[in-house]
């Protein structure tokens, strides 16, 4: 089943190969110097650049103000921060990109292969993830990834939600008076079901409630029905603990919107 998302790739040809053609590239030393994760290409748009960096980036032509050439790019990393900053992506896997994940064997190569191919295909990835295996192996580090991948390269809206850690807890909080979030569970599931990449993380545990079945398969069903690119994660296979969940509704759904892939193997949280 294709995705559907009407955005526009922001490759372009007026960029190099050396920034993959985004005019942006990952700053690997941002944390210890304090700078930021992304800059404008040293070579192909600071080359360019007459405005020495100075925002709001145009400069003085023999007396007409012009838009310095780095602006475009500049405005795009701007976005891009404000759409990372609300993603929810886990503290340790900020900024993350595939390079950062080793494959440690045929399983997690397999997966991270999968992976680039969604982020060079992206918006026309025929089908999301689903990873599943024992615990540690990078499953999360992997869809993180890929989230921070399409957001750096395409600048959409993208959302991480973690099951076992805030899902169903941020809707229970909509419930209560005085929350911040009171009267509020609609449109947070509205959110989730219309954002053009979500990965769900910890998926298949919450088993105790109808309610809670439910709610995930109205959210899984919301974004199959919408054709919006999705990646799940699980320390389960889908096959036999999704099987009984919503009476199956919820597997079949997964199945028609990803590529069921399995990452199993030593701790790989342990390398990070």
């Amino acid at each position: 089943m294709a995705m559907k998302t009407q955005i526009k790739p922001v490759i372009s040809p007026k960029y190099c190969d050396f920034c993959d053609r985004t005019g942006i590239i990952h700053n690997p030393h941002f944390e210890e110097l304090g700078e930021n994760a992304l800059v404008p290409c040293p070579k192909c748009v600071i080359k360019k650049c007459t405005c020495g960096g100075e925002d709001p980036y145009y400069y003085n032509n023999n007396g007409r103000i012009e838009e310095c050439f780095c602006r475009e790019t500049r405005m795009k990393i701007m976005k891009i921060n404000m759409i990372y900053n609300r993603s929810g992506i886990n503290k340790k896997y900020l900024w993350k990109q595939l390079n950062h994940f080793k494959s440690v064997n045929k399983l997690a190569d397999e997966a991270k292969t999968a992976a680039y191919d969604i982020v060079r295909q992206f918006p026309n990835a025929r089908k999301g993830l689903y990873l599943w295996g024992n615990a540690g192996t990078g499953k999360t580090l992997l869809a993180s990834i890929i989230l921070t991948e399409i957001i750096i390269r395409h600048a959409v809206e993208g959302r991480f939600i973690s099951i076992s850690r805030n899902f169903f807890k941020t809707l229970q909080e909509s419930f209560h008076e005085g929350s911040e979030t009171y009267g509020e569970s609609g449109r947070i599931e509205k959110e989730l079901a219309d954002v053009d990449i979500l990965v769900i993380d910890d998926f298949g545990i919450q088993k105790d409630t109808e309610w809670k079945q439910e709610t995930l398969y109205d959210l899984v069903d919301a974004r199959y029905e919408a054709e919006k690119f999705t990646i799940f994660t699980s320390n389960n296979n889908p096959h036999r603990a999704l099987k009984d969940l919503s009476q199956g509704r919820i597997l079949s759904r997964i199945k028609e919107m990803c590529r069921i892939m399995e990452i199993s193997g030593e701790d790989y949280r342990e390398k990070l």
